[in-house]
């Protein structure tokens, strides 16, 4: 993955996939015997003071790394992660911390732009994200997940368009019944992938609400 700057966190076990989730909306991870769906979990960008010096190829790796370990110090930025974790497994309550290990070691994780941002405010420019689209094609080409969900809508705005839209996907039962959210696809080496936009889990974030997107998703694909 020659154009790839920063490289993608790995599960453990993320070959295995989803399943799916069950009535209560917990996450039902794959087996070896039942394996399900491949998730890749997108960002939008990195960002470092300063971003010549302090932006190297293992720095992805090393926040997931640093977010799952329980030894590890709180800072403000692991709210970010802790609210996605939170709706991806079906989480109520707090998450504790063997459960929000599990989730990362279930998806890959990836940022879209190659370029690191100078402040958590900057945003990338339009050449910044043209120019890293070869490596996420490069991604997906590896990892062939079955599903990406892309965190933010400037993101999700500015992924390539070689690709082809998707019947929204739309919330069949519960509290959030007839909420619809767009989908799109690329066709990577002869595989269909799905890209479903969600709200960035900085900003105002309803783990309940994407819970139930994320069930629907999952059952649908």
């Amino acid at each position: 993955m020659t154009n790839i700057k920063f490289n993608p966190w790995v599960g453990e076990h993320y070959h295995l996939g989803i399943q799916g989730y069950d009535p209560e909306g917990k996450i039902i991870f794959g087996t070896e015997s039942h394996r399900g769906k491949k998730v890749l979990v997108l960002g939008e960008s990195h960002y470092c003071a300063n971003p010549e010096t302090e932006a190297v190829p293992e720095i992805t790796q090393e926040i997931i790394a640093d977010i799952i370990n329980p030894s590890a110090e709180w800072e403000p930025y692991k709210n970010t992660y802790t609210k996605f974790a939170k709706s991806f497994v079906g989480c109520i309550g707090d998450l504790d911390n063997e459960t929000k290990a599990k989730a990362w070691h279930y998806v890959v994780f990836y940022n879209y732009v190659q370029v690191a941002m100078s402040g958590a405010r900057v945003a990338p420019t339009a050449s910044d994200f043209q120019s890293s689209a070869t490596a996420f094609f490069e991604v997906l080409e590896c990892y062939t997940p079955d599903i990406v969900i892309a965190w933010g809508q400037r993101l999700y705005n500015n992924l390539p368009q070689g690709g082809k839209q998707l019947p929204d996907l739309t919330i069949e039962t519960g509290r959030f019944a007839g909420n619809a959210t767009e989908l799109w696809s690329y066709q990577v080496a002869g595989k269909s992938i799905a890209v479903m936009p969600i709200t960035h889990p900085s900003a105002a974030y309803s783990t309940e609400y994407f819970n139930a997107l994320f069930r629907q998703l999952i059952g649908n694909i």
